[in-house]
């Protein structure tokens, strides 16, 4: 009889081969685990770290803005010479100060009075990351400056003739280089920063519903001729996600209801004599019963322009509608700033000069008020240069518009109604570090130092 011997050997032979495949098949499950563990620890860390540097970038822009604004401050206070004044007492037809020539303020022969300088540096300066290149010498290359390494190489100064030389701009002449150059070198790190300032000033302050009784009149007639605008019947004609569909006059109203101190709902008083609200019958918190959960409206002024979604008929098309022209910010004594580039804002500040007790029907006129705007455009030379607001009222009159008799009598700026500068201002940061990028958004309110900090919100 034969041997089986070799026919066990040959079996045990493939136990083993298929154990060695079931070990080799486990092991690299194991390390394509362990990689792939290591991989996400790693991309986490790298964001991690790229997210702490795109904030700190933000930050940065924060602080060079504020430190722009307080230059701003330092430019406002400039006060210009009067040149009719010295140009008058050069030539002999006036007396010295205090004389006969010398009348009071507003008189047929009296000077005007020296104007302040009302150039507008945060519309100049773009404050970014590409700024700081201005500050280093063009021959220092890889200086310095506090932490920041910006690498000025060779072909960048060579790029810069080329464009005096020729007319092109920087990208058209060397597009490679402008795309490497996109980001600046931060020490180990490329990244970069860049901020957008805007005045609040130019808006409308929601919170001057609830103040002194001419402010909050100026301020509800300013604010239901913007939403009663034909422009935005859109956002007022279809029904939100309640199932709600709110008119401009009761979204007014619930603008009021939740900025004054009590629990009444508020009326409009449209006879142009008066108050502008009128204490209702009505509970002003009916609306947000329904609400799940409810709530009930606040009686104090907002916090912050997010707020205003807690209002009932406010939503997001209203927000896209509105949100760059209101404010709750600046203080409630402020006027609405004059030198505003947004035609919708222009009207408004027609209208709070106008006098409320002679209202002009010209005004609901579109093709009036434009003609008005064009005007004041065509007197501002260049953007950055703000108009004064005794030019903006002469501009006014000179349409046949009545204008507010408190304005034209005052011997100072009247802040109540108009200003043409501002203090209150919102800077919105965006740093980018790697793939990251966070964005800061401060709202700054001018003092002897840098500002103070009225709101701060982090994305």
């Amino acid at each position: 009889m034969r041997p089986r011997a070799p026919q066990a050997q040959g079996a045990e032979r493939g136990v083993a081969l298929l154990m060695v495949i079931l070990a080799i098949a486990i092991l690299t499950a194991v390390a394509v685990e362990f990689s792939y563990n290591s991989r996400v620890d790693l991309e986490l860390a790298t964001n991690q770290r790229d997210e702490l540097q795109a904030h700190y970038l933000a930050e940065s822009g924060i602080g060079m803005s504020r430190l722009l604004l307080k230059f701003q401050k330092q430019v406002d206070a400039i006060q210009m010479p009067n040149i009719a004044g010295l140009m008058q007492q050069f030539m002999g037809g006036g007396s010295a100060p205090g004389g006969a020539a010398g009348a009071t303020p507003g008189g047929t022969g009296a000077a005007a009075p020296p104007a302040s300088l009302n150039i507008q540096l945060w519309r100049i300066a773009h404050v970014d990351c590409h700024m700081l290149q201005g500050l280093i010498p063009a021959n220092a290359g890889g200086t310095a400056l506090g932490n920041v390494s910006l690498q000025a190489k060779g072909r960048t100064a060579a790029a810069s003739r080329s464009v005096s030389s020729s007319g092109r701009s920087y990208d058209e002449e060397f597009p490679e280089l402008a795309a490497k150059q996109s980001r600046m070198s931060f020490g180990t790190f490329q990244g970069c920063f860049s901020t957008k300032i805007e005045d609040e000033e130019q808006k409308l302050n929601v919170n001057q519903l609830d103040s002194v009784l001419l402010t909050e009149q100026a301020t509800g007639l300013k604010l239901m001729a913007m939403l009663a605008d034909k422009r935005f019947d859109f956002v007022f004609d279809t029904e939100d996600a309640n199932h709600v569909k709110v008119p401009p006059q009761e979204v007014l109203i619930n603008l009021r209801d939740w900025v004054d101190q009590d629990q009444t709902g508020a009326t409009l008083n449209l006879t142009g004599t008066g108050n502008f609200f009128l204490k209702g019958s009505s509970d002003e918190n009916g609306n947000y019963s329904r609400y799940t959960p409810s709530y009930h409206a606040k009686s104090s002024h907002f916090d912050s322009l997010d707020e205003l979604y807690m209002v009932h008929g406010v939503n997001d098309r209203f927000m896209a509608a509105f949100r760059d022209r209101l404010t709750v910010y600046p203080d409630l004594n402020t006027g609405l700033n004059i030198n505003s580039d947004d035609p919708v804002m222009l009207y408004m500040s027609i209208l709070a000069v106008g006098d409320p007790q002679r209202p002009d029907p010209r005004l609901k006129d579109p093709l009036f008020v434009d003609g008005i705007i064009q005007r004041i455009r065509q007197a501002r030379v260049m953007s950055f240069f703000g108009m004064s607001t005794s030019d903006f009222v002469t501009i006014v009159q000179a349409a046949g518009i009545a204008v507010n008799s408190s304005i034209t009598t005052s011997t100072t700026q009247p802040n109540r109604f108009v200003t043409d500068k501002s203090s209150t201002f919102k800077i919105r940061s965006t740093g980018e570090a790697g793939h990251v990028r966070r964005t800061i958004e401060a709202v700054v309110r001018l003092d002897d130092g840098l500002g103070r900090l009225v709101h701060w919100k982090e994305e």
